[in-house]
C-alpha cells in the first residue's frame, strides 16, 4: 500500500499542546497522504497551531465528541484508505508506517498496545472489564480493543459507519463491526508514549457507556448470543425448581412455571431478533 492511497485523519479537541508537532510529523513523514485534521470545537489554541500549516482543516462549531470527528473526517476522505492517528503525541511515525504496509487486503489493521507502552493505571481496571467483556460477546481474544490507531478501507467503514457514535466508543464499535461482519482484519503490536496535554476520557462516565454499546453491537450482530444466554440460564433455574417441586412437594409450583414461560419469551424475543438484525445487516452489507 502506498501512502498517497491514505487519508490520514486526526481528530483534535484542545490539544494545543501536542497537535502542532503530531502534525508536523505526520505531514513531513507523508507528504503524498491526504491529511484531515478535524478540530472538534476546541476552546484553546488549538486551531491556532495548526492554521498555518496547509493542511485540510474542518471545524466543529462546538465539542461533538470522538467518534463525530472521525466520521466528519471519513466523509470528507477522498483515498481509498483511512487512517486514524491520535492528536496527543502518543503514536509515533515508524508505528504508523508498519500499519501501512500491512494493511493490504485488510479491512481493518489496528495496532495492538504491547506491555510497554504507557498506560495510566486508573484506567487499567475498565480496561481490561470492558475487553473481557467484548472478548465473551464475540467469542474470540481482542488484543486491544480500543486503540486509536487503526487503518480501515474506506469502502468498507462507510458500511458500517451508520453505526458508529459519537464519543469514545468509536475504536471499540468499529473493531466489533469488522470482527462479527467476518471481515479481514489484523493486529500490529506498537507501543505508545505518553500523551501530551490532559484526557478528557472520563472512566465513570464513558466506560458504562462502552460496556453498554458493545451490549447493544452483540445484539445487533449475534443477537441470539444474547438472548439464548439469558434464557438458558433461566430454563436452567426452571429445571432446578421442577426437581426441588417434585421431590418436596410433588407438585409443580408458580415459580417454576413463572421460569419456563420466561426463558421460553426471551427464546422467542431472540429469534425475532436475529431476523430483524439480518435484515437490517443486509441494507448495508
Amino acid at each position: 500500500m502506498e501512502p498517497s492511497d491514505i487519508s490520514i485523519i486526526i481528530p483534535a479537541f484542545n490539544e494545543e499542546e501536542g497537535i502542532g508537532l503530531v502534525v508536523d510529523l505526520i505531514t513531513s513523514a507523508f507528504p503524498d497522504s491526504e491529511i484531515i485534521v478535524v478540530n472538534d470545537g476546541s476552546t484553546d489554541r488549538t486551531a491556532d497551531k495548526i492554521a498555518a500549516i496547509g493542511i485540510t482543516v474542518l471545524h466543529h462549531d462546538h465539542n461533538r465528541g470522538y467518534g463525530a470527528s472521525l466520521k466528519t473526517g471519513v466523509r470528507a476522505a477522498t483515498r481509498d484508505y483511512v487512517l486514524f492517528c491520535d492528536g496527543d503525541g502518543q503514536h509515533s511515525v515508524e508505528d504508523v508506517k508498519r500499519l501501512i504496509k500491512e494493511c493490504d487486503d485488510y479491512d481493518l489493521v489496528v495496532g495492538a498496545r504491547e506491555s510497554g507502552s504507557h498506560q495510566p493505571l486508573l484506567r487499567r481496571p475498565g480496561k481490561f472489564i470492558m475487553k473481557k467483556f467484548a472478548e465473551m460477546l464475540a467469542g474470540t481474544k481482542i488484543p486491544d480493543i480500543n486503540s486509536g490507531l487503526r487503518i480501515f478501507k474506506r469502502d468498507t467503514l462507510m458500511r458500517y459507519l451508520h453505526l458508529m457514535p459519537d464519543g469514545f466508543s468509536f475504536s471499540t464499535t468499529s473493531t466489533f463491526a469488522i470482527m462479527k461482519s467476518n471481515r479481514k482484519y489484523k493486529y500490529v503490536p506498537i507501543v505508545v508514549k505518553k500523551r501530551t496535554g490532559k484526557s478528557t476520557v472520563s472512566q465513570l462516565t464513558h466506560g458504562p457507556q462502552s460496556l453498554m454499546l458493545i451490549l447493544r453491537l452483540a445484539v445487533l450482530f449475534e443477537p441470539l448470543k444474547v438472548f439464548c444466554t439469558f434464557a438458558g440460564i433461566l430454563f436452567a433455574l426452571a429445571m432446578m425448581s421442577l426437581a426441588i417441586d417434585v421431590f418436596s412437594q410433588g407438585g409443580i409450583a408458580d415459580t417454576t412455571v413463572l421460569l419456563s414461560v420466561s426463558s421460553t419469551i426471551i427464546f422467542m424475543f431472540g429469534l425475532l431478533c436475529d431476523q430483524l438484525s439480518a435484515m437490517r445487516r443486509e441494507k448495508h452489507e
